[in-house]
This record gives C-alpha cells, structure tokens and sequence, in this order.
C-alpha cells in the first residue's frame, strides 16, 4: 500500500509523522515498510544520513531516493498483501513529480494545526490532489495538539475538513519530538501516540487494504 504525507506548508510536522507511522507499522503490526520521500529541508534525509552514521538497525527500510525514481518500487509493493510504503511529499507545489507521485497514492495523510496560515495550506493542499486524483481517499490528522488548549478554529475547520476528507484524532504536542535526531525512534515516543496509530491502522489502512471505503 502506498501513502502519502504531504501538506502545502512546511512545518506542520510530516516528517515526524512519517517516522511514527513507519515505526508503528514495523514493529507493533509487523509490516514490511518502507519510508522514503523528498522535502523542501529534506528532514529524512538527514536523519537518514545519521542513522547511518550511527549504524542504527532500522525496524524499517529507509529509502533515500527522489521520488519520481519510486514507481517500480510501488508496483511492486502493490502486489504484497503486508507491506507499506510511506512517501513524504514535497511541500513546494512546483516540484516537477509531485503530480505523478500523488496519482500512485492509495491514500494521502495530511498533517495539520488549527492556525489559519496550516488550515488554508491543508485545504488547498487537499483540493490539488482531488484535481490530480479525485478518488484519491484523504485523511486530516490533527498534529502537535496540546491537551487542554483553546483552539477557537477547531469547530469550524473539523466541519470543513469532514466535507473533504476524513479527520483522526490528534497526535499530541510531546517534547520528545524536539530530541529527534535520527531515524530511530524511542520507543516511548511511539507508544504515546498508539492510540491515533491505532485508529489510523484500523479505521484506514486496514480497511482499504481489504477493500472497503
């Protein structure tokens, strides 16, 4: 299966969320993954670079290639029943296979913050790739969301986002996301955030492995 992470705006925290679903995916359900993609920054790949560097045993396969170089690869990913490829898609609208990576997607995640610079940023994000694909199944994820804060867009944008696509519940604004320095992630910062990786697992991934909307 084949996903993508992406959003208009840089910051909104995709490549953090690649790595958890990825690390998720590898060790709690026991997925062959693969995790790849290319950024403005290319935050993964530095962090690839350090992992390396660090000889960390990987619970997943990192990838550091660009993206329009990743077509065989998703062929053939398509043909195994148990395996991911997550892809973090570039946040500049001009890049030249932006296009051709979001027409391979069978699912696009979208990072997002209740500020109205992201929310616009994740609509527009949103509505390009349902121009490019319009079967394409989208969900919004709610990230860096601090318990017991005053969102006052939150309402109104969660209504409009469901008109999209469908929402999760939020990844939680946690400092081990600051300590981040490789590709390795600490199993604590995975097990904080199992219960919206669960609800994606089986509410989404799942589901559209087997067939159903």
């Amino acid at each position: 299966m084949v996903i993508g992470i992406g959003n208009a705006k840089a910051g909104t925290g995709k490549s953090a969320l690649a790595l958890l679903l990825a690390s998720y995916l590898a060790k709690k359900q026991k997925m062959s993954v693969y995790l790849s993609g290319r950024e403005d920054r290319w935050t993964l790949g530095w962090l690839g670079e350090r992992s390396s560097l660090l000889e960390h045993t990987l619970p997943f396969e990192y990838l550091p290639c660009e993206i329009g170089l990743l077509g065989a690869l998703r062929e053939k990913l398509r043909a195994g029943n148990n395996s991911y490829m997550l892809i973090e898609l570039p946040s500049d609208l001009q890049y030249p296979e932006l296009i051709e990576a979001i027409s391979g997607l069978e699912l696009l995640i979208c990072p997002f913050c209740y500020d109205g610079p992201t929310l616009n940023a994740s609509i527009y994000f949103a509505s390009l790739a349902l121009r490019i694909r319009p079967s394409l199944p989208l969900l919004f994820v709610p990230n860096r969301i601090i318990q017991g804060a005053s969102y006052p867009l939150k309402e109104q944008a969660d209504k409009v986002l469901r008109q999209i696509g469908s929402l999760s519940t939020p990844i939680p604004s946690l400092i081990g996301f600051q300590r981040i320095s490789s590709l390795l992630l600490p199993a604590g910062l995975v097990e904080s955030c199992s219960a919206t990786l669960d609800l994606i697992h089986s509410q989404y991934l799942s589901k559209l492995k087997n067939g159903k909307p």
